[in-house]
């Protein structure tokens, strides 16, 4: 808290392209629900938010933004992360800020696999370090409050990818060509799909799961702060709205 305040600037990392969460705009700036949310909290507390990388430019890992080994190079991550337990041994989240559901997608290609259950066995993609693959490999979200899970896919084979526009390049290359399926949410699955992505989405949801705002440990006055910005947020309509102008439905309250 005391370093934003004399730099003025909320440092975080680069985002992945994640349609609606985060999307380039025609003008080749970063846009979306998860964009807006951030410069809106940035606003709020009176300070710049600038995007930052690797020092060789690359983009920061989830992996990395996950496990708290974030080296002192950014301050907060809005960036749809689930709450687990296991992420909170190492990173904070003082406050949720909406819900999704996960699903199951395929290439519109796609004959065999009309339920999840179908995808047993099958090549399915998913971000590393992610809920995604947290289901896949039936690991327990761990996240208090949360319905339990019915895990619907049987032993598949599990390819994970660095970059979330990898999972969606790797599916589009062909139905089984490199990918069978991936699991990610549905209205990200759903934005992809309007923008002419060859995906279609199969069977019921998977899960039900909060989306959380990220800190390092130990500074509760940030804490307060952002819990304080994002209910403000939320009482006076702007997350709804958000949520509305890139999600199409009200996401933000269970």
């Amino acid at each position: 808290m005391d370093r934003i305040r004399a730099t003025g600037v909320l440092r975080s990392p680069f985002p992945d392209i994640w349609p609606p969460a985060v999307i380039k705009n025609e003008k080749g700036e970063l846009d979306g629900f998860d964009v807006e949310v951030l410069r809106e909290v940035g606003k709020r507390i009176g300070v710049k938010v600038d995007y930052v990388t690797n020092a060789d430019g690359s983009i920061i890992t989830w992996d990395e933004q996950t496990s708290g080994n974030w080296q002192g190079k950014y301050d907060i991550v809005i960036n749809s992360m689930t709450p687990t337990a296991k992420r909170a041994e190492h990173v904070a989240f003082p406050v949720n800020y909406y819900y999704t559901i996960g699903v199951l997608a395929v290439h519109r290609d796609n004959v065999s696999i009309h339920t999840p259950a179908d995808a047993s066995g099958k090549r399915i993609g998913a971000l590393k370090a992610s809920k995604y693959d947290q289901y896949l490999r039936r690991q327990p979200f761990g996240i208090v409050g949360v319905l339990p899970i019915s895990y619907k896919i049987e032993n598949p084979t599990i390819v994970n990818y660095d970059h979330e526009d990898d999972v969606f390049k790797a599916l589009a290359k062909g139905d089984g060509v490199e990918l069978d399926g991936f699991v990610n949410d549905m209205p990200i699955v759903m934005s992809l799909i309007k923008e002419g992505k060859p995906f279609k989405i199969i069977g019921q949801p998977l899960y039900h799961t909060p989306s959380a705002v990220a800190i390092q440990p130990g500074d509760s006055e940030f804490a307060n702060l952002l819990t304080r910005t994002i209910e403000g947020m939320r009482a006076n309509g702007t997350l709804s709205k958000l949520s509305a102008k890139w999600f199409e439905y009200d996401m933000i309250n269970e």
